[in-house]
């Protein structure tokens, strides 16, 4: 074998190894991407599913639980108008 065979045989693996090279590459950079998308993809279902839930559960709960503390506020000072009138009367 002469130098141009072998130099030709040597260029011939280091392009075989580049493609190679390259090929992981691209893999390994679509995996980081499937990974991130997957990610995201995630976090945005646990921020809408969270949405959902306080929207249709956690508010109208506060605003029943709110409503009937005002009414029981509302009643409370009533009863104690009432019995302070008539404490004026048996002191």
């Amino acid at each position: 074998m002469n130098y141009e065979e072998k130099i030709k045989e040597l260029t011939e693996r280091v392009e075989k190894l580049e493609k190679a090279e390259h090929k992981r590459v691209i893999k390994r950079r679509i995996e980081i991407i499937t990974k991130i998308v997957i990610a995201v993809i995630v976090i945005v279902l646990l921020i809408i599913g969270y949405i959902y839930v306080n929207n249709t559960i956690i508010k109208p709960y506060k605003e029943k639980i709110d409503y009937v503390n005002e009414k029981v506020d509302t009643v409370q000072n009533f009863v104690n108008d009432k019995f302070g009138g008539l404490s004026k009367y048996f002191k």
